[in-house]
């Protein structure tokens, strides 16, 4: 038999096979596909309504940290008061609340933190520190604790408030840090204490080992 006829009949049962092997693969029912579509929509829904940063220890675990990107569906700011968030440098979630008509701005930042507990960090930071202005203290807004140390510097136009609150919830134990700094001129600061406690309040903390 002619060699160029039989290679010309292999290659034709192989492409039959193989359109063989296609036809007998199950297509997807069409509750499968809904089922992805749905996932799809959702993920997309959440990705457009929420800020999720994560901070790695020791190639260990991660700590992720979710907020709304709209603070207002939390706090309802004053009349004038603007408010506007953002992601910073994948690191941290930071607020910005401004009445430009007043002249008056508060800064709000959201960090991952340790497992550790608040007492745990300012021992650490508090260690070989002589300067009791410099020193973390107990610190409580509403009903979380803390630990805080204030930075009013001659230099800056802010006095900044540096905490670590201990959260228990949904499977983490440990801290988050919050930076809050408000203008040194600025008389009023009672929404300052109700910004944090959105904040405290509508956190939501996963830890997660890596794999």
């Amino acid at each position: 038999m002619n060699a160029k006829f039989v290679k010309s009949l292999l290659v034709i049962g192989m492409g039959l096979s193989l359109a063989a092997c296609s036809s007998n693969d199950p297509e997807p029912k069409k509750e499968d596909t809904k089922v992805v579509e749905d996932k799809k929509e959702e993920q997309k829904e959440q990705t457009a309504t929420d800020f999720v940063v994560s901070k790695n220890y020791n190639k260990k675990y991660d700590i992720i940290i979710t907020m709304p990107q709209d603070f207002t569906t939390i706090y309802t700011p004053a009349d004038g008061v603007e408010v506007t968030g953002e992601i910073v440098n994948d690191s941290f979630i930071r607020y910005s609340f401004e009445n430009k008509e007043a002249d008056t701005k508060k800064i709000a930042a959201i960090e991952a933190n340790a497992d550790a507990t608040a007492d745990e960090v300012a021992e650490t930071f508090n260690k070989g520190e002589e300067d009791e202005s410099k020193l973390y203290k107990a610190y409580q807004v509403g009903n979380y604790t803390g630990v805080n140390k204030i930075s009013d510097y001659s230099y800056d136009d802010y006095v900044t408030y540096n905490m670590y609150f201990n959260l228990d919830r949904d499977g983490f134990k440990g801290t988050i840090k919050v930076v809050a700094e408000k203008l040194k001129d600025e008389a009023d600061d009672s929404d300052t204490e109700a910004i944090i406690t959105a904040i405290l309040d509508n956190v939501k903390v996963e830890k997660k080992k890596c794999e």
